[in-house]
């Protein structure tokens, strides 16, 4: 059995890439450009929330099989990468984990290092006790930093049920039940090559790409058994609760204003649609040279450099605003004036053409690091991976640009008046522990 090869261009950035459906079932995608830095970024379609897939496991379980890829039993692979002047690095979300490296030399030794490191799981219970203890201090650490409590907190707030609610590392008492059994269970459901993805950029070619594959994964052929389905995860439009309340040690207060998009549809192609959307939508309404920031900034309610951005997963999507000021509610309530005001006068066009211009912009830019190429195409790829026909209906590195292209502006004020509305709004602050004591205001 062949690997099948395609190979993807695009003229009006003079760029192409190779993908490559290996034997094993894994797809390796290979950008070659002539830069002094390679980089290879191996992703898994195995996150936090896939603890709901099959035997329902405790939170934490996907970022900490994250932690012992790295170990092995004779030592850490962490020092192999740094032997031959590697820099390795890791990260779980809720639908992925992946594992990357960058160097200037010895790309192929690092490759196969890396493939090998995944190929197989060193675990025992003195190990995962040890570990325990490194996560668990990296648990309380997240917990003690004002700003990720806020956004952890604006999360629970917009979600009832969804796994995007838990936190990615698990509690100190979620951690606390997981065993070298769960590890080595999720290792054999999820960590098998059809359902992993290699991007590659660097002056490389597929060819060679693919000989490292064939010595480390040559025998494999992919599983039989269909990786589990995960629980339903649909959600109510509405948010969970509209307010929530921390006291910390904090000089001023922080807020993250959620808003709930409802029902974002299934299908990488349509979640990268959607996921444009979103973008261009959030850039037309939160720009730093929009009148909305502008007028709270000269007016003293937010300290400058406020927040803005959007996230879209299988079955999430939401918007989100944040940053330091003296009066969280204050806040709030010019944002919803801002929306309601903007419900009655109509969105702009020229702000969509401005919005898509910065989109453009970013993607190009893009394609002078390395690193970028390689996380984008990758994660495209994992975004298709469970496409019954993924050829036909995944999506990849240049579908951005018919994407982008195909955006209207009444999908666009489509969104706005679906996901904008007042019942989908919740605003999570962070008092000074100071200040919560002379208000009127509960921390919950």
């Amino acid at each position: 059995m062949m690997s099948d090869r395609i190979r993807h261009d695009c003229p009006i950035l003079d760029e192409s890439y190779t993908e490559v459906f290996h034997k094993s079932g894994l797809t390796v995608l290979v950008s070659p450009k002539d830069f002094t830095t390679y980089h290879a970024t191996l992703g898994v379609r195995y996150g936090s929330a896939d603890r709901f897939t099959g035997a329902r496991l405790p939170m934490g379980v996907a970022h900490f099989l994250e932690h012992k890829m790295f170990a092995r039993a004779d030592g850490s692979y962490d020092d192999d990468f740094a032997a031959i002047g590697a820099e390795v690095n890791a990260y779980t979300t809720y639908d992925r984990t992946a594992y990357m490296f960058s160097c200037t030399e010895h790309f192929d030794e690092a490759l196969e290092l890396l493939l090998r490191m995944l190929s197989s799981l060193s675990v025992t219970g003195r190990s995962v006790s040890r570990e325990r203890g490194i996560i668990a201090e990296e648990i309380r650490m997240n917990a003690d930093d004002p700003w990720e409590r806020c956004y952890a907190e604006m999360l629970r707030a917009l979600y009832r049920r969804h796994p995007v609610r838990e936190e990615i590392c698990g509690s100190e008492l979620s951690i606390g039940r997981i065993t070298p059994r769960m590890l080595k269970s999720a290792f054999d459901t999820f960590y098998r090559p059809d359902n992993m993805v290699l991007a590659v950029c660097g002056r490389v070619t597929a060819e060679a790409v693919e000989a490292v594959v064939d010595r480390v994964w040559g025998d494999a052929r992919p599983a039989r058994e269909p990786l589990p389905l995960p629980r339903d995860m649909r959600e109510p439009p509405e948010a969970n609760i509209p307010r929530t309340n921390v006291c910390m040690p904090t000089a001023k207060p922080l807020f993250c204003i959620g808003v709930k998009v409802p029902a974002p549809p299934a299908g990488a192609r349509s979640l990268l649609r959607l996921d444009l959307c979103m973008t261009v939508l959030c850039e037309m309404l939160f720009s730093h040279s929009g009148a909305f920031y502008n007028d709270l900034f000269e007016s003293g309610a937010v300290s400058p450099g406020m927040s803005y951005g959007s996230s879209l997963g299988e079955g999430y999507g939401y918007f989100m605003l944040s940053g330091e000021c003296d009066n969280p509610d204050a806040v709030f309530d010019a944002f919803r004036a801002y929306v309601e005001d903007l419900h009655r006068t109509g969105l702009s066009e020229a702000d969509l053409a401005c919005a898509r211009r910065i989109l453009y912009a970013d993607y190009v830019t893009g394609f002078d690091s390395t690193e970028d190429i390689a996380a984008t195409m990758g994660g495209y790829a994992l975004d298709s991976l469970r496409e019954p026909d993924r050829r036909q209906k995944g999506v990849g590195l240049y579908d951005f640009l018919s994407a982008a292209e195909a955006l209207t502006f009444e999908e666009v004020t489509s969104l706005f008046e679906s996901a904008f509305r007042e019942s989908q709004y919740t605003l999570s602050t962070v008092l000074p522990a100071e200040e919560a004591r002379t208000s009127e205001r509960s921390c919950l």
